[in-house]
């Protein structure tokens, strides 16, 4: 009766002591052997592809005064160099070009370095010609049918972006 007491024991002991530390490590082991990158990898960001045409980018410099260079420099050529200034950028909500094209610069970005928020074309210009943005993009078809003015004064400066395939 001693040993069938010491073995229902045994049993109970092993039982609980399964169910408390070899499920939890099992369920840990098989999901640690996935294909998913794990802490030590390096960062691989498959970039979205860059979009044909020219684009129209306002920056005001106001904003950015330190860093006005740098940013026009990424704008421009994609040299990017540490830039320690976030920055809001403004797209025309029927602007599907000028979307893909901000998306394609905040990819090349630090993470949260560029929000971006759509708005009413009509709206954008209007803030856009009067100064009251940080950054607006715009499609060169989209700025031209809504008639932007690019000739601002000194605080807006206007940059072209030329689009098209990467060089490889």
């Amino acid at each position: 009766m001693k040993a069938a007491k010491l073995l229902f024991h045994i049993f109970i002991s092993l039982t609980a002591a399964f169910l408390l530390v070899g499920l939890p490590t099992g369920f840990v082991l098989y999901h640690t052997q996935s294909e998913a990158p794990d802490a030590v990898s390096g960062a691989s960001v498959k970039l979205p592809d860059k979009p044909s045409g020219d684009y129209v980018l306002m920056l005001n410099r106001s904003l950015h005064e330190d860093s006005f260079d740098d940013w026009v420099s990424f704008f421009q050529n994609g040299e990017l160099n540490v830039i320690f200034d976030d920055i809001n950028c403004i797209a025309a909500q029927s602007d599907a070009d000028a979307l893909k094209m901000a998306d394609r610069l905040i990819a090349q970005l630090p993470e949260n370095q560029m929000k971006l928020r759509t708005e009413n074309p009509t709206l954008l210009v209007s803030k856009a010609e009067n100064g009251c943005i940080d950054a607006a993009i715009f499609s060169k078809e989209m700025a031209d049918a809504m008639k932007l003015r690019t000739d601002m004064d000194d605080n807006i400066a206007c940059i072209i972006i030329k689009g098209g395939e990467d060089e490889k």
